[in-house]
């Protein structure tokens, strides 16, 4: 069984589900999806189900806030193959290793014929106020104050400095090799979308990319309503810390 290993490294709140779910459009016959991934573990262990587009293959989804497991689809790749795709949150970058992640992959699946590994990044002054007001709507039944929100702010960001450093030298020893994708750029310049989809080796059709998965509870601003597109790249606007 031959198969393409797509994996997708970003910082929630990032816009990794809008072009998860752009992706997912550009073959979506033949494309199975995992969300949020464990690294290391099982492939299969503690998946999340998020809303997708109609019609796609995910090992789990949700609907009605309630999360459905479709293990029929592990037997229809592992009779099809196809391309697997598989997202991993705020993974720590810097502990990077292949060999790991892909463990339980090739365990369930066997080896990949080809494999890419995407790394989403967002300017840091729109992401920050997503993933704050993301975070503040959890303080107050955790009994959290301001300072524990700057402190997981922070942290944060912190994550996000490897991240910009690994856009800016994606090709590593160490590492692997990482394939860029600047979500404000993905947003607004159709022209960066095509050359994204031509480099996969598709002709890009733009298909669910105004789609708005429930991960997260959608949306920090707008929840699963679609607002203007160029929204998503003002949200430093909007931000709340002063300090």
């Amino acid at each position: 069984m031959q198969y393409t290993l797509w994996k997708l490294f970003g910082l929630q709140r990032s816009g990794n589900h809008a072009i998860i779910n752009w992706m997912i459009g550009l073959d979506q016959e033949n494309v199975l999806f995992f969300n949020n991934v464990r690294p290391g573990g099982d492939v299969l262990d503690k998946i999340s189900g998020i809303s997708l587009p109609k019609g796609t293959k995910a090992y789990a989804t949700r609907e009605g806030g309630k999360r459905i497991i479709q293990p029929e689809y592990l037997t229809w790749f592992n009779d099809n193959g196809g391309c697997l795709l598989l997202s991993y949150e705020n993974y720590h970058v810097e502990k990077f290793s292949s060999s790991i992640l892909n463990s339980s992959v090739i365990e369930r699946f066997g080896h990949p014929g080809k494999e890419k590994n995407f790394l989403v990044l967002r300017n840091p002054f729109n992401m920050l106020p997503s993933a704050e007001k993301m975070i503040r709507r959890s303080m107050e039944t955790k009994g959290k104050d301001e300072k524990w929100l700057l402190n997981t702010l922070n942290k944060r960001l912190s994550l996000w400095k490897n991240y910009a450093f690994l856009h800016l030298h994606p090709v590593s020893i160490t590492r692997g090799n990482f394939y860029p994708i600047l979500f404000d750029r993905w947003v607004s310049e159709k022209k960066y979308r095509d050359t994204i989809a031509e480099e996969l080796g598709y002709i890009n059709k733009d298909r669910f990319l105004d789609f708005v998965s429930d991960a997260g509870k959608g949306s920090s601003f707008s929840g699963n309503e679609l607002s203007q597109r160029d929204d998503v790249l003002n949200r430093w606007k909007d931000g709340r810390l002063t300090s």
